[in-house]
């Protein structure tokens, strides 16, 4: 008899997909040392993380509601800290982050970051996806099925969320799933990839969608960002395949892959 947990978790499927940090727990619930992770949150965690990686700077991902712990952190590691996107400077702006030059940067995401430091403490691999390194994370997805049929992959939308606390999903986050997933179909044989249906309805969402740079400038999120003055964010993250710069998590800093940051001291895991 099948169990509800295994249910959630949507295997036997090799590239799964659900929302935010309560479907990537399900999903990683076992075998999450085999599993590589991919944190999805195009406006604009994601896409900043990226920009920021591809200016060769190391980004720690900040998961707490809490200004002074994260100076505090940015002191610890002499790193540059990215202040609220309304504030001149350095912030999740992925903008502001294009002329960066910081060999670290503290950016606090509690949403986003929250995910990713409490799944890496299960064992697993975690790497930002977006619409810009689309086919970049989809080849080192391919890659990672390939080396072990005990491999799979996950793909977490991280979505918004609701002034109660409650997960918005966003489409942004979905259709940038459903563009990896393609890329990732095209690398593999059907009999490696077996996507969940959750997964294959995402790719279905994004062969249907003739222009993803309108679709997501015309999202509640992609609709505020332009009415409150940051339509460049928007367009920044509506870049399909910009870059082949992929942020992987190594002692808590994202760093691009293969690379590790110097550090003054040694690089702390945070808790979630």
């Amino acid at each position: 008899m099948t169990s509800a947990s295994s249910v959630f978790d949507q295997r036997p499927a090799r590239v799964r997909t659900d929302w935010g940090l309560s479907g990537a727990l399900a999903l990683t619930a076992t075998g999450a040392r085999s599993t590589l992770v991919v944190v999805i949150d195009v406006l604009s965690f994601s896409t900043s993380v990226t920009v920021a990686c591809e200016q060769g700077t190391g980004v720690y991902p900040f998961p707490y509601h809490d200004p002074a712990g994260a100076a505090r952190l940015a002191r610890t590691m002499r790193a540059a800290l990215a202040g609220p996107r309304w504030e001149d400077g350095i912030s999740l702006s992925p903008a502001s982050l294009r002329e960066l030059d910081a060999e670290r940067l503290v950016l606090p995401a509690p949403n986003p970051a929250s995910i990713c430091h409490t799944i890496a403490s299960r064992g697993a691999l975690i790497i930002v996806g977006s619409l810009r390194n689309a086919a970049a994370v989809a080849g080192l997805a391919a890659a990672h099925l390939a080396a072990s049929p005990s491999h799979d992959v996950v793909l977490v939308p991280v979505g918004e969320r609701w002034p109660d606390d409650s997960l918005r999903p966003a489409l942004e986050d979905l259709l940038a799933a459903g563009a990896i997933a393609s890329r990732l179909m095209g690398m593999m044989s059907d009999d490696l990839t077996r996507l969940s249906p959750e997964t294959a309805a995402a790719v279905t969402l994004w062969k249907g969608t003739e222009d993803p740079t309108d679709s997501i400038a015309g999202t509640a999120s992609g609709r505020e960002l332009v009415e409150t003055g940051f339509v460049d964010d928007v367009t920044i993250a509506s870049e399909v395949d910009a870059t082949d710069v992929v942020p992987v998590l190594l002692d808590g800093a994202f760093v691009p892959l293969g690379h590790r940051i110097a550090a003054a001291r040694a690089p702390q895991q945070i808790p979630a």
